[in-house]
């Protein structure tokens, strides 16, 4: 089964250079456009959408569904990491910042110091998650709108190695869910 994958579009914090973490806050006007603009180059193929239930991600759903017309679900497990105190900061407040950023690309991180979780639990409930719908729609392509942290788990889970690179507002990746759950 193939898996789409979007990052939501920006907010205020994103555009502060700042990390969102569980900070819940609502697209940023450049953000719903951004949104919009990636309509045109959503496939047709798909038939459900999970969504994280942060607002950032639930109105991305939102806007993406007003043509894709499919259900839609929020799903805890699809969450952005859980930073903690560190949660709407930028890597260069927070101490020992570009430290923690290099581990948080590499999925070696661990904010459980600082009241959030681990790479391990993260990758935890992404996996529960990808088992509970390759059964549900075994036979249809999904789309699934979530966050920066939660692609790289999703790369990880595929690959086998992070992907370490920036991961852009609304940049749409394609996972194939038997070779994750046969990796895993």
């Amino acid at each position: 089964m193939k898996i789409y994958c979007l990052r939501h579009g920006l907010t205020e914090l994103n555009k502060q250079k700042k990390v969102n973490g569980e900070v819940d806050e609502p697209l940023a006007p450049e953000g719903i456009e951004q949104v919009k603009s990636a309509l045109s180059s959503m496939p047709a193929s798909i038939k459900h959408i999970y969504t994280s239930p942060m607002q950032r991600a639930r109105e991305t759903a939102e806007v993406l569904n007003s043509k894709l017309k499919c259900s839609i679900s929020s799903v805890d497990e699809l969450t952005e990491i859980r930073m903690g105190t560190l949660a709407g900061k930028s890597w260069t407040e927070m101490e020992r910042g570009l430290e923690l950023k290099q581990k948080h690309r590499t999925v070696q991180f661990d904010y459980r110091p600082f009241g959030g979780e681990s790479a391990e639990n993260v990758r935890k409930r992404v996996f529960a998650f990808l088992k509970r719908i390759n059964k549900k729609h075994a036979d249809c392509e999904a789309l699934i709108i979530t966050h920066g942290g939660i692609i790289r788990i999703l790369h990880l889970l595929e690959h086998n190695k992070p992907l370490v690179d920036d991961i852009a507002h609304i940049s749409l990746h394609t996972f194939d869910l038997d070779r994750i759950l046969k990796n895993s």
